[in-house]
């Protein structure tokens, strides 16, 4: 009778994993072990990831949530004007912003919010004259569309499109630093 070897089967992502939880050496073990710059930097990677990925995420269902559920009614245009906002870096860019009153079926509001959000500068507009175009239907003293979060009557907004470039730009930066951190111990 022939003696059978056994085989071994290697997974590199799994070997590499080990390597990470382990220390470089297979034969090491996590207590007495030190971590090297490599590996610090991966598991601040991966966590970074995670965390950029998560609150990208989170933003995103956020504003499609309170798009979804906000409620419709009538206001009033009190003003508009463009924001101007500058950067720490010297970039600068325009905010549209509509005062306006509605009514809620309970109470009388005010608001300045025209994309969803949690504050007026939930779009950013490079040039002056795209955030005029963005607010020139709005004429002080015509009465327009309001939308507001019946979970949050302070919450309201005149158009009803989410913008969502910024969060989803949040993700797929936190997915490629989640991945570069993987990467760095492969």
């Amino acid at each position: 009778m022939t003696a059978v070897e056994p085989s071994i089967v290697t997974y590199p992502a799994a070997s590499a994993v080990i390597r990470f939880l382990v220390g470089r050496s297979p034969t090491c073990n996590m207590i007495g072990s030190a971590i090297g710059v490599l590996d610090l930097l991966a598991i601040i990677a991966v966590g970074g990831g995670l965390l950029l990925a998560g609150v990208g995420g989170r933003r995103y269902l956020r504003l499609r949530a309170v798009t979804r559920r906000a409620v419709e009614t009538t206001g009033t245009i009190n003003g508009v004007k463009i924001q101007l906002v500058r950067g720490s870096s010297g970039s600068q860019s325009y905010v549209p912003a509509v005062d306006y009153e509605y009514r809620t079926p309970t109470e009388r509001r005010e608001g300045a919010t025209v994309y969803p959000g949690n504050s007026r500068f939930a779009k950013r507009f490079g040039t002056e004259s795209a955030a005029e175009t963005a607010v020139a239907d709005y004429e002080p003293g015509t009465q327009t569309t309001v939308y507001y979060d019946p979970d949050d009557p302070a919450h309201s907004f005149l158009i009803a499109e989410p913008q969502t470039a910024r969060a989803i730009s949040t993700v797929v930066i936190g997915l490629a630093v989640l991945v570069g951190g993987v990467l760095l111990v492969v």
